[in-house]
């Protein structure tokens, strides 16, 4: 119950949040009619789903300030889902498809699986978000333009509306140029909070005074028409049909969503939780398709406007959707008149203020690899379909991770001070004869990292009766491949009659490697098991060999 209580907004929170959410509203209105029509559907899908997908969300999210509403990359995948389909089948196959997106998001989320997203390069997530807040940019220059520009893509847009820059209208600009004046001047007086909402509510009712025909509204995208969605069970008939394309729609959801969230921090600095961001807007969905509506998920722009119109508390998320529930019942009229270009304004101030400049700038200051990951995937955003974006970031961030994995092992000497101090130094290319080398090995050493510790380990060729000790302490399993390079160093050393001892040994590796047959507990080739004081199997190992080096002294 205190939990709960900590959850009630003061009166002037409430009242921030609430505008906050209107504006959101508002704002959300042309995109979620513009996403039925890319999904192929009545845009009043898009409408219902921005109704529900903010109050179901709103109220499960863990990343507060994110809204979960109608996204273009999940109105694209779902309309290539069900385009094969015949017209009057389209509409029961979405909504089936969106439910059954639902359900693997929820069962994704039980399973904990948004700590897989950790597996993402920071490079590539700041580059796809980059790419996104590009694309939202790009989306609305056409609008504030007065043009329609055609283009498989933003980029081709972008040309195709510059090749008719003459043929701009005038009024559309000054609109839109008005309402960022009026938004920027406004967020540095009193009524900052109120800044976005009367900058879209200003120049919306200039337009109409002045009869600025030329000027589009928001009703030259489609009628709106009054009324609720209404709960309906999905035809599970065309399961089967759609069920690939609920798994992609699932995936595309929640890896833009991780992304979502990622860029806006909680008020409290808690940190998001992807598991639950992954079981919330799976239940969005669920009742989404249940009530007829698009398929949502974290929406950047949204999102961007909520942060940007000083949203605090999960509240501006799930009254965004109220309000657009109050406002397709009872003012249809009014929004319909909702000036475009000023939507697009603030659309565009919203995509600038999301683009963290500095983290940018780290990213591009880490090194050529993440400069690499984030360049790629921010092209690929802005030039190919989100999903395969998507895509290329996932596999992208895999051939990352490996190659900074296999690259990042490293192997010191551990040479013993008289005072009993352990200093480390940098290993040498050779081994020395009759004596012992302690080598510590940091790095993950499975696949490629198990080859790189192959050209680093020391060459014994020009040596006699060398022992070398690697020091494994925190490796607790071993793969093949490095069973493979260790059986084949402890070889070359055998051929100079020397030995290869394991020590700090986890227990799963000490046991893998003990009944693969190659080591042993004695022999030439040995393993010591980890022990819980630190350096105690190593000691016992260091031992052992000059042990043995001294009956190799007795012989000769």
């Amino acid at each position: 119950m205190a939990y709960a209580a900590r959850q009630v907004p003061s009166p002037a929170s409430f009242r921030r949040n609430s505008l906050a959410g209107l504006t959101v509203a508002i704002s959300s209105v042309p995109d979620a009619m513009a996403a039925g029509v890319l999904a192929g559907v009545n845009p009043i899908f898009g409408l219902y789903a921005a109704i529900i997908g903010p109050i179901v969300g709103g109220f499960v999210t863990s990343a507060v300030l994110m809204v979960v509403t109608t996204t273009s990359a999940a109105a694209l995948v779902s309309g290539e889902a069900i385009a094969a389909l015949p017209g009057k089948d389209r509409d029961a196959a979405l909504f089936t498809l969106v439910v059954l997106a639902g359900v693997f998001q929820i069962i994704f989320g039980l399973l904990r699986f948004g700590s897989l997203t950790r597996f993402v390069s920071y490079s590539v997530m700041t580059g796809f978000l980059a790419g996104v807040a590009a694309l939202l940019i790009l989306s609305q220059l056409p609008i504030i333009a007065g043009l329609h520009a055609i283009g498989g893509n933003r980029i081709a847009q972008l040309i195709d509306l510059s090749r008719h820059v003459l043929e701009v209208d005038p009024a559309s600009i000054i609109v839109a140029l008005g309402t960022g004046l009026v938004t920027v001047t406004l967020r540095h007086t009193r009524l900052k909070r109120l800044s976005s909402f009367l900058a879209i509510l200003l120049p919306s009712v200039l337009v109409l005074i002045l009869h600025l025909d030329s000027v589009k509204l928001v009703r030259d995208s489609g009628d709106l028409p009054a009324g609720l969605p209404r709960f309906a069970l999905p035809a599970f008939g065309t399961a089967v049909s759609v069920l690939t394309g609920a798994l992609s729609l699932a995936f595309v959801v929640l890896v833009q969503g991780a992304g979502v969230s990622q860029s806006v921090p909680n008020p409290d600095r808690s940190r998001p939780n992807p598991s639950r961001d992954f079981f919330a807007q799976g239940l969005a969905n669920v009742a989404a398709g249940l009530f007829g509506a698009l398929p949502v998920g974290g929406s950047h722009g949204a999102t961007a406007i909520n942060v940007f119109s000083n949203a605090g508390r999960r509240w501006a998320a799930i009254s965004s959707g109220i309000w657009l529930a109050l406002i397709v019942v009872a003012l249809p009229a009014a929004v319909e008149r909702v000036a475009l270009p000023a939507l697009g304004a603030i659309l565009i101030l919203a995509g600038f203020q999301s683009v963290k400049r500095s983290e940018l700038a780290m990213v591009w200051h880490a090194g050529w690899v993440p400069r690499l990951g984030a360049t790629a995937t921010f092209v690929a955003t802005v030039v190919l379909p989100i999903q395969a974006a998507v895509a290329l970031g996932v596999v992208l961030s895999a051939a990352l991770y490996f190659y900074d994995a296999s690259n990042a092992v490293t192997v010191v000497e551990l040479v013993a001070r008289e005072n009993g101090d352990i200093e480390e130094r940098p290993a040498s290319p050779t081994v020395r004869n009759n004596d012992v080398t302690v080598l510590a090995v940091y790095g993950h050493l499975f696949f490629a990292g198990a080859r790189t510790l192959e050209r680093l380990l020391p060459d014994p060729s020009d040596a006699r009766n060398p022992v070398v000790i690697l020091r494994l302490r925190g490796h607790l399993a071993v793969g093949a491949t490095l069973v493979a390079v260790l059986s084949s160093y402890a070889d070359r050393l055998r051929a100079v009659h020397g030995r290869l001892y394991l020590s700090g040994i986890g227990k799963e590796a000490y046991e893998h490697l003990t009944a693969d047959g190659r080591f042993r507990r004695t022999g030439a080739a040995r393993v010591y098991a980890a022990s819980p004081i630190v350096f105690a199997a190593t000691r016992e190992a260091v031992a052992d060999a000059q042990d043995w080096l001294e009956t190799q002294d007795e012989d000769r």
